[in-house]
């Protein structure tokens, strides 16, 4: 969510409580960690506002934890037209995974339910490189500095389901870019994830549109999906209005067998050479805001129309229904997202735009994907800069020299290799262009 403008607040009638609304158990709790301490915060208010609009009812609670930029933290249950103050939290770190971690223990031990909805509010990125370090994540807190990271998603996880002693119903994310492979990876026990692969507006989710699917017949299945259709035609010049976004549903216990049909997708791909196919997909693939955020399927489409190989045929089709299982629900707004499919990955064009510490994820260190990329950087590099070498022409090398940096140290390795290999075991060069190479990898050397 990125934009601000002046709203008007609707319902924020308070009324002091401490003790649960009602403590008997209920079909439903949905739970919103709602971080409005950034420049979101007139959104926050405004959604819970929508919330009231429909209300907790004889079969669900809706509870709100919600920061405000400029005041203290408050624990609220929202009813029909009326926001119920139960606590003044004071000063929080909505940052802070252990803060998410006892927000959703303690409501659902003073709300419980047959089925959990656990909601992230706030600024998400995904993935996102900054100059100097790697941001990644969700819930940023701009009083604290703090923020909970892809690796932390993690343990909050585990420490909820233990404590819940069976998985979250659905695991939803009312952020921008949260729908990656690299993040549903990191959220074990959870049966559903729901979330935007695109940045969404600053309006984020019509709650009430949301709120309105939930029955006390819904399964967590249904609802993950109707929370994307509701969510696609609130901006297809619905209560949203219009606006460019996407919104999707993943089915966790499909997600094994799609890590397998990703690795097997990886293998073939490094099994053979197809250099110019990968290009020409990563030239054509939906992208997103983040411009190394590409759609997964879409990408494994486009290769399987260009790369004319039957193993590489089958791994595509297997990827390709490996995903159609896990995406139980996708929806689409605008023009921009036509090929959006459901489930974004990093794949950055250029080695050098390729951010070393992504290797610390959980996803690089259990999968192939992280492999395979490198090994596309790796062959095209090569292939190209020792080409044009035996051509006399030093300009790709140069090119390369110019733009390398720690992130590509791995594929400069490989690339320094191949030039010694060619150009002085081989040999064949005048003694000009052996010099000049030879400067050019000392060069690459201290990159």
């Amino acid at each position: 969510m990125k934009r601000v403008v002046s709203i008007a607040v609707l319902f924020f009638v308070v009324a002091c409580a401490v003790a649960p609304v009602d403590a008997a158990p209920k079909k439903w709790t949905f739970m919103v960690f709602l971080n409005a301490d950034n420049n979101l915060d007139p959104y926050g208010v405004e959604d819970m506002n929508e919330m009231a609009k429909i209300g907790s009812s004889d079969f669900a609670n809706i509870v709100v934890l919600i920061d405000r930029e400029k005041g203290p933290a408050t624990l609220n249950y929202i009813e029909k037209g009326k926001i119920t103050l139960l606590k003044e939290m004071g000063e929080i770190d909505m940052g802070d995974y252990n803060v998410l971690v006892d927000f959703v223990k303690s409501t659902a031990a003073a709300y419980p339910a047959e089925h959990y909805a656990v909601i992230a509010w706030n600024h998400g990125s995904g993935w996102k490189d900054g100059h100097d370090a790697i941001i990644k994540g969700i819930s940023y807190d701009d009083e604290s500095g703090n923020h909970i990271t892809t690796n932390q998603l993690t343990i909050a996880c585990q420490q909820i389901k233990a404590a819940l002693g069976k998985n979250i119903d659905i695991f939803a994310f009312d952020a921008c870019l949260m729908q990656m492979a690299e993040v549903a990876h990191a959220i074990p026990g959870v049966d559903y994830i729901v979330a935007s692969e695109e940045v969404e507006p600053g309006a984020g989710w019509p709650y009430d549109g949301v709120l309105s699917g939930l029955t006390r017949t819904t399964t967590p299945a249904q609802f993950a999906a109707h929370i994307v259709k509701a969510y696609a035609a609130s901006y297809n010049g619905g209560s949203q209005g219009s606006s460019s976004g996407t919104q999707s549903a993943l089915e966790m216990k499909n997600y094994a067998a799609f890590k397998d049909a990703v690795d097997g997708f990886a293998k073939a791909a490094m099994a053979g050479n197809y250099g110019p196919q990968f290009k020409d997909a990563l030239n054509k693939v939906q992208k997103f805001y983040y411009r190394t955020n590409i759609d997964l399927p879409h990408f494994v489409e486009l290769l399987k129309v260009t790369v004319n190989d039957a193993g590489f045929q089958t791994a595509c089709d297997k990827l390709l229904a490996a995903s159609a299982k896990l995406i139980i629900a996708n929806g689409l707004s605008g023009y921009s997202t036509k090929n959006a499919k459901g489930l974004a990955i990093y794949f950055p064009a250029s080695s050098y735009s390729f951010s070393a510490p992504y290797n610390d994820l959980a996803f690089a260190k259990d999968t192939l994907w992280d492999e395979m990329v490198q090994d596309y950087y790796k062959k095209t590099t090569a292939a190209t800069v020792v080409s044009d070498v035996e051509n006399g022409d030093l300009s790709s090398l140069m090119a390369y020299v110019s733009t390398a940096n720690e992130n590509n140290r791995e594929v400069s390795a490989h690339l320094i290799n191949k030039l010694n290999f060619r150009v002085f075991t081989e040999g064949g060069f005048d003694s000009a262009t052996q010099e000049s190479v030879r400067h050019l990898i000392a060069e690459l050397k201290n990159k």
